[in-house]
């Protein structure tokens, strides 16, 4: 019982030592934000918007893929049988990013826009929800690619650091935008607002190309720009420095519907798509690590998989007896196993007839020349340490093995031995 309780500690160790080393701890669902993605329900997602243009029959789609798919037209899984418009469609996509925008999918994204999409950008910069606050420092680079603005932090001498421990506000501070000029996309605008859950900067844009941008709105009490709209090609690219606009909690704040709705109505063509960038806020159909190992299926398999392997080595597996100290063989109990291994291979004549040979072999050793069988008897007859019993005896002895005649082997070796001993 000892030992089991022993194996049982060992491979509970060793299994604890793997999940430290080797599996990944993703943060539990209910302690994690909730992103801007489609199918969000809670105040920063984008649930919402989604149901409001579906039940008014605006075609809507979230793209689960890199952007160069969409200039594809095969944004879309296969099984669905749809394909994307090549121009006429809006893409709303949310920074920071949880997945980066790779360097091979920027390109495409221009090429899309360029041939007559709109990219909708909304960025949080000028607000800061709870989700934007596990970002890095790229955010302002990562804006800057897709929308061409150059983003200068205003009134304070360092940028916000994106991705640092802050501390929510006691009271949430609200954000109001007022619309600024006569564009179609702010009739019935006059202002939006959005709340932001931290501190946040203020930001100055600038275009980083001679196309410029149209300034469409600004921060109430600064005049800071927080709206612009830059023609790309026979597209646009429409940018707000705030995150949350037109999310779940803040769609039916003051005109933020209305602005929405005349930016469908204006950038939309007769057949486009209105497509949410889940994607790159890690809802993607492709292999992600992070959302394979979230997986509750992967982890009820490796329960199974660590129960099994508890009852094989607990229960089926026999344990290894206790190995006994070292005990070296004895000489005589070998010598013993040797010769009984021997006699129950060897006839007792036939033994007592190699006796024989090897003795008579060293007597002509010893006389140094060829003798027959009579010259050996004579030469031993003739040595002075041979007694004439023990020669009688070994004549009595030699005489019976020729005949095939059962002898006393141990009498022989001794008498022999004996022999050689006075001779040799």
């Amino acid at each position: 019982m000892k030992d089991r309780l022993v194996t049982l500690g060992l491979a509970l160790g060793a299994l604890a030592l793997f999940y430290v080393l080797f599996l990944p701890k993703p943060a539990p669902d209910e302690d994690a934000p909730a992103l801007p993605v489609s199918t969000e329900s809670r105040p920063n997602g984008y649930q919402a918007i989604w149901r409001w243009l579906k039940s008014g029959g605006v075609p809507v789609a979230a793209l689960h893929e890199r952007y160069d798919r969409l200039l594809a037209g095969t944004a879309w899984p296969q099984s669905t049988g749809e394909v994307l418009k090549p121009a006429g469609n809006i893409l709303l996509t949310t920074l920071p990013h949880k997945l980066p925008v790779r360097p091979d999918e920027a390109t495409p994204l221009d090429r899309w826009v360029e041939r007559g999409n709109t990219l909708i950008v909304m960025a949080a910069l000028d607000d800061t929800p709870r989700w934007a606050l596990s970002s890095d420092a790229t955010l302002i680079d990562a804006v800057g690619r897709l929308t061409r603005l150059r983003f200068v932090a205003v009134g304070t001498p360092e940028p916000r650091p994106i991705g640092s421990v802050l501390k929510s506000l006691v009271q949430p501070e609200s954000l109001l935008i007022e619309a600024r000029g006569g564009h179609p996309l702010l009739q019935g605008v006059q202002a939006v607002q959005v709340t932001s859950e931290f501190p946040a900067a203020r930001w100055r844009a600038t275009p980083m190309d001679r196309s410029g941008a149209l300034q469409l709105g600004q921060i109430a009490g600064t005049g800071d720009a927080a709206m612009f709209l830059r023609r790309q090609g026979a597209g646009q690219v429409i940018t707000f420095a705030a995150a949350g606009i037109f999310d779940n909690g803040s769609i039916g704040e003051r005109d933020n519907a209305r602005l929405l709705s005349n930016l469908i109505a204006w950038s939309r063509g007769a057949a486009g798509t209105v497509i949410f960038d889940d994607a790159h806020q890690g809802a993607v159909s492709y292999y992600d690590a992070k959302a394979f190992f979230a997986d509750p299926r992967l982890h009820r398999t490796l329960a199974w998989i660590v129960l099994l392997w508890f009852v094989f080595v607990l229960g089926v597996q026999r344990l290894r007896t206790r190995i006994t100290n070292w005990n070296p063989v004895d000489v005589t109990a070998f010598v013993g196993s040797s010769g009984e291994f021997f006699a129950a291979t060897l006839t007792p004549a036939a033994a007592a007839a190699r006796l024989l040979a090897n003795f008579f072999d060293s007597i002509r050793q010893r006389a140094g020349s060829a003798r027959d069988a009579a010259s050996e008897w004579q030469w031993l007859s003739a040595q002075a340490g041979v007694a004439q019993n023990d020669l009688a005896e070994l004549r009595r002895l030699h005489d019976r093995v020729r005949a095939g005649r059962p002898v006393d082997l141990v009498r022989l070796q001794n008498l022999l031995v004996q022999l050689q001993g006075n001779v040799l």
